[in-house]
């Protein structure tokens, strides 16, 4: 697969979600331009972030980066 052909928001959108990422990079190449094609419909950052959950297994926490920088340095 070209991951140049990738749209920059989805990009994103899948780099800050290791769990997403993982599926990801493990789909074979028809499954992920199915997903792909699946994001140009998307409006929405909310919209985009379901659909990158959608990726990640349920029973898999975050990982640390992904939490509220805020937070982490209360």
């Amino acid at each position: 697969m070209d991951y140049n052909n990738l749209p920059l928001d989805l990009g994103l959108a899948i780099a800050t979600n290791r769990a997403a990422l993982d599926r990801f990079v493990d789909m074979p190449d028809g499954e992920k331009e199915e997903f792909i094609e699946r994001n140009r419909g998307v409006m929405s950052q909310k919209e985009l972030d379901k659909l990158v959950n959608s990726l990640a297994k349920e029973d898999e926490e975050p990982d640390l980066h992904l939490e509220n920088v805020k937070d982490v340095f209360k």
